[in-house]
């Protein structure tokens, strides 16, 4: 697990589309689902639910986004 993939989960729950998430972090799109496929294949969990024409948090998914977002905050604390 890489900050940089807490990112992409981030801004996918942000977003909601990962299209907008992918430009939003500067990385194609089919790297930034790989990314992810990734991440959920480490943790043993899905984080995202893809539906057509629409993503949803999972409810464990929601969980890390919020811890996620957390250790993000706390990174950019080290760089000050």
């Amino acid at each position: 697990m890489t900050l940089t993939e807490l990112q992409y989960i981030v801004a996918v729950a942000q977003e909601r589309h990962f299209g907008r998430a992918a430009e939003r972090v500067f990385v194609t799109q089919p790297a930034l689902s790989l990314a992810i496929k990734k991440l959920e294949d480490e943790l043993g969990t899905t984080i995202f639910e893809r539906r057509q024409n629409r993503i949803e948090l999972t409810p464990l998914g929601e969980q890390i986004v919020h811890q996620a977002q957390r250790v993000l905050e706390e990174a950019e604390h080290i760089k000050i």
